[in-house]
């Protein structure tokens, strides 16, 4: 047995909820939307069982500063 329900949101409202978000949290909020939030919690699990090695403060910038 399954129970429907009905929501009705106006588009105007939901703008409005997003623009007084956090920015973290519009961030979040990106990443769920896109689908990243997967990739992303992957990665972190791997950096913490030590799979992989993260990149330092210098090979993430190289070349950018």
């Amino acid at each position: 047995m399954s129970i429907g329900v009905m929501v009705e949101l106006k588009v105007e409202d939901i703008a409005n909820s997003i623009k007084k978000m956090k920015r973290k949290d519009r961030e979040m909020l990106l990443l769920l939307l896109s689908g990243e939030d997967k990739e992303i919690s992957k990665r972190l699990k791997e950096i913490k069982t030590g799979k992989v090695k993260p990149l330092t403060r210098a090979e993430t910038f190289k070349d950018v500063l």
